[in-house]
Formats: C-alpha cells, sequence, structure tokens
C-alpha cells in the first residue's frame, strides 16, 4: 500500500523567487495597459482635432466662398445659418442689413443690426452695427430717437473711426427736424474740429445747404429739410478670398 503524501501546509517551502522575465510581465500587467490606453486616448485626440482643424479650414473656405457669391439676402441667410461659428457670418449679417437698408426695409434693417450687436457683442464691426441703427432711425423718420443715438455713439466712443459719421448724422437729423441754427453750429463745428478729414466737402456742402436756407423768406408753409446726403448703412466689402476681412466701406451715397 502507497504511502499517502502529507498535505502543504503552513510550513511548506515558498515558491520560488519571481525572475526578470516575471516581474516585466508583472510590470507590464499592472502598468502597461493603463499607459497604452493613455496613448491610445492621446492619439485620438490628436487624430480628432486634426480632423477638426480639417473641418474648420474647410468651412471657413466654404463660408467664404458662398459671401463672395451671395447676391440676395436669402443667399447671405444661408451662410448664416450653415456656417454661423465662421468669420463670414457676422459678415453676412451686417451685409444683409446694409441690403435691407438700400431696399428702404429700415425697420427690418434696424432689426438686424441689433441682431448683430447681441449676437456678436465683441466683434470689431460692432460700431458698424450701432451706427447703422442709428441711420435706420433716421431713414425711418424717428428724428429724435436718431439724434439720440448719433449723440449716444460719439460719447461711448469718442476715437472710433465712424465718429465723423455720426456726427455728420446729428447736423443732418438736425437740419431735417428745422432747427436750422443747431444744424448750422454742428456743420461748423465738425469743419473746425476735423480740417483734415475727408468728409469736410460733404460737411461745407451741407453747411450752405443750411446757410441759404436759414437766409431764404419763410412762408407760412413748413421749410423743406436741405438735400443732404444721408450715407449707406456701414456696410463691409465682400472680398473673393477665403476667409473674408471687414472693411467698412467709407462711401456716403444719398437715399
Amino acid at each position: 500500500m502507497a504511502e499517502e503524501k502529507a498535505p502543504v501546509g503552513p510550513g511548506a517551502e515558498a515558491p520560488p523567487p519571481q525572475t526578470d522575465v516575471d516581474k516585466l510581465h508583472s510590470l507590464w500587467r499592472e502598468y502597461g495597459q493603463p499607459i497604452l490606453i493613455g496613448l491610445g486616448l492621446a492619439a485620438a485626440f490628436l487624430l480628432g482635432f486634426g480632423a477638426y482643424r480639417t473641418y474648420r479650414q474647410n468651412s471657413v473656405l466654404k463660408a467664404g466662398q458662398l459671401l463672395a457669391r451671395a447676391g440676395t439676402i436669402e443667399q447671405l441667410q444661408q451662410v448664416v445659418s450653415q456656417y454661423p461659428s465662421t468669420p463670414s457670418a457676422p459678415l453676412a449679417v451686417l451685409t444683409m442689413a446694409a441690403r435691407q437698408y438700400d431696399a428702404g426695409q429700415f425697420e427690418m434693417a434696424q432689426y438686424t443690426y441689433t441682431q448683430f450687436e447681441q449676437k456678436y457683442p465683441k466683434h470689431p464691426m460692432k460700431t458698424a452695427a450701432e451706427l447703422g441703427r442709428a441711420q435706420c432711425l433716421e431713414a425711418a423718420g424717428n428724428l429724435d430717437q436718431a439724434q439720440q443715438a448719433f449723440e449716444a455713439f460719439v460719447a461711448s466712443r469718442p476715437d472710433d473711426y465712424l465718429v465723423p459719421l455720426a456726427q455728420l448724422g446729428k447736423a443732418r437729423v438736425l437740419a431735417q427736424a428745422d432747427r436750422l441754427e443747431d444744424a448750422r453750429t454742428a456743420y461748423e463745428d465738425f469743419i473746425a474740429a476735423n480740417p483734415e478729414s475727408g468728409w469736410i466737402p460733404m460737411a461745407e456742402n451741407a453747411l450752405e445747404q443750411v446757410n441759404r436756407l436759414i437766409r431764404a423768406p419763410r412762408s407760412g408753409a413748413a421749410p423743406t429739410a436741405p438735400m443732404v446726403a444721408v450715407p449707406n448703412a456701414p456696410a463691409v466689402t465682400i472680398p473673393e478670398a477665403p476667409a473674408p476681412a471687414p472693411v467698412p466701406s467709407a462711401t456716403a451715397p444719398s437715399r
């Protein structure tokens, strides 16, 4: 009868020590998988970022091309709807408002300018929207509100490049409201303060018309406001480049 083997008890011999290979396997099990997962996540992030950057560049390019081809308000709205996060979107909104203004849709243009101010409060062309809104008030015949808007514009940003247009807008509104002496003072102050301004010819022409009305004999009929050019609402020039830059128009055609 064979002898029975005694069971391994607490005092049994310890297992052999781990070899270097065993230690490497243990380290791999403990740290290798997390490292692989981390590297995989990093690679996925880099690939995703690269894909996003490519997508972003393509979107900017397509939006710029669509804006350059936009000939109607509906097409401009398409730029805003399809590419809202591209630089072309705010330019499309400004251009849309200017088109509405030129079409005589002053209330709609004013609304569009207001939407621009609310949606893009830090955009470098926000002041163009503010001035455009004031010009819409003027064109719609809301002279008191327009005067207040022009004055507020000048007071809040005296160094802005559009201040001359706001100052001329105030003088123009005063003339239309038959406040001819105030209008003359406004034009004279502008000419004296801005002798090198490119707007001096317009101001001098308007001042001449105001002086002519002041000298004209008064009749019982309401006086005719001077035919002073009202500039287009500040618009943007749409370049052919894929990423258009905001460049306000410096022209001032009559409405």
